[in-house]
């Protein structure tokens, strides 16, 4: 859902995700699922019908997160045995294959070894992207990434009701390390209250690093960490013809940012927060166009970009293509001709054919194959993915499995 390539918006895409934390040390998770099977499947790309790696990732292996597409973990080995990096599930049929190396490592209701530490959530010195006098991060902390966040009360988050919360980017949410992946495979993290308002009030809960079905284009937390510094805030401006992904009327979105943080990252994030395809931005210095472009290996700190002055940007129009869905109903007859642009979603395109046909989205799977013919264990298309990455080309049918009555949900729009 991209820190970020999930991209756009409904993915999210900030996809590369839970927390990927930009110029900062990754997220590391940990390997629990293939007991028995000596380790989890490896695949070369985010599809799950891209080509699996012969040798498995073995149980217990420790990896870091380059990016975090929905429940599809694209890696770096750290430790143990298996391929030094590819694309694994972090979950199976609602059981985890892969868990937060901090989460495997700690009692379940571990609390913060350190004295809390009072950070300003406001500070003026972070707003102005410069270090804030004073700034500390405990284990556990988070920054706000998007200005929103969801927050589920109570001490049990599969019962507590789900509050939406505005809290300004870069400001930072206590928690105890302690994580809790919902039934739909969202990360929720605990909070910690123990000093009072945790950043996200007083009572107790657990607030929402990144799950699906609530808008967000991307991770709303990112993991803090003493080591990084404290962060910067970036502004980048509303591109020409797109929208901010909360459809706001602003004309900046502020993010997250790190003097190690790379072009290429802040390409994904702007992309993230703009429905856009990072591929199609290109970055310059805050001098303007005539410096040049940026290249995506310079950083923050050489680039000389700060808060005063916005990004500098120039965004290319993505290429349109054509898919074609079947009828379910009727053999060898066309259901609909879908006119996209190349950077669309799996999730982008069922709306689409949801919304125009009247299919419910719930009751409908996105799948690799051809309408009417069965498809294997695996087809089903991860809703974050970019259709051209799970090998869609111009003119190719893409197919649905629908689990409701088809007849009857379809009928209205077939009359018509």
């Amino acid at each position: 859902r991209f820190w970020l390539e999930h991209s756009v918006v409904g993915g999210l895409p900030f996809s590369e995700a839970h927390g990927h934390r930009f110029g900062m040390a990754r997220q590391r998770w940990e390997v629990v699922g293939g007991g028995d099977k000596g380790g989890i499947v490896v695949r070369e790309g985010s599809g799950l019908t891209s080509t699996q790696v012969t040798d498995r990732l073995a149980t217990g292996a420790v990896v870091e997160e380059v990016e975090l597409a929905g429940d599809r973990l694209h890696y770096q080995k750290v430790s143990g045995d298996g391929p030094e990096t590819g694309w694994v599930s972090t979950s199976l049929k609602g059981k985890a294959l892969l868990v937060h190396a901090a989460a495997a490592a700690a009692p379940a209701a571990a609390a913060p070894s350190e004295p809390p530490v009072a950070v300003a959530q406001s500070s003026p010195e972070l707003a102005a992207g410069s270090p804030a006098e004073g700034w500390a991060v405990r284990e556990g902390d988070y920054y706000v990434t998007l200005g929103k966040i969801f927050k589920k009360v109570g001490t049990d988050p599969a019962k507590g009701d789900v509050r939406g919360l505005n809290r300004k980017v870069g400001s930072i949410v206590h928690t105890t390390g302690k994580i809790w992946k919902g039934p739909s495979g969202g990360f929720w993290v605990e909070l910690d209250t123990s000093s009072g308002d945790s950043g996200a009030g007083e009572k107790p809960g657990y607030v929402m690093i990144d799950a699906a079905g609530f808008g967000t284009p991307g991770p709303c937390l990112q993991l803090a960490a003493e080591a990084d510094g404290p962060p910067m805030l970036l502004r980048a401006p509303v591109p020409e013809g797109a929208k901010p992904w909360d459809n706001s009327s602003a004309a900046e979105k502020e993010f997250i940012a790190f003097p190690k943080t790379t072009v290429a990252e802040i390409k994904i994030v702007v992309a993230m927060l703009f429905g856009l395809s990072a591929g199609g931005i290109t970055l310059f210095p805050p001098s303007g166009k005539d410096g040049g472009a940026l290249s995506d290996t310079t950083t923050v700190k050489e680039a000389g970009l700060v808060v005063e002055k916005p990004l500098v940007l120039e965004v290319a129009a993505p290429k349109k293509m054509k898919l074609v869905v079947m009828s379910p109903l009727e053999e060898g007859a066309k259901l609909m001709d879908l006119d996209i642009s190349e950077d669309a979603t799996v999730g982008q395109v069922k709306t689409i054919i949801c919304n125009t046909t009247g299919l419910k989205k719930g009751s409908t799977i996105m799948a690799k194959g051809k309408m009417g013919q069965r498809v294997g264990e695996g087809a089903n298309l991860n809703e974050g993915d970019k259709v051209v990455d799970c090998g869609y080309k111009d003119g190719d049918e893409i197919a649905f499995m629908y689990l409701g009555d088809l007849e009857t949900d379809l009928a209205a729009f077939v009359k018509k």
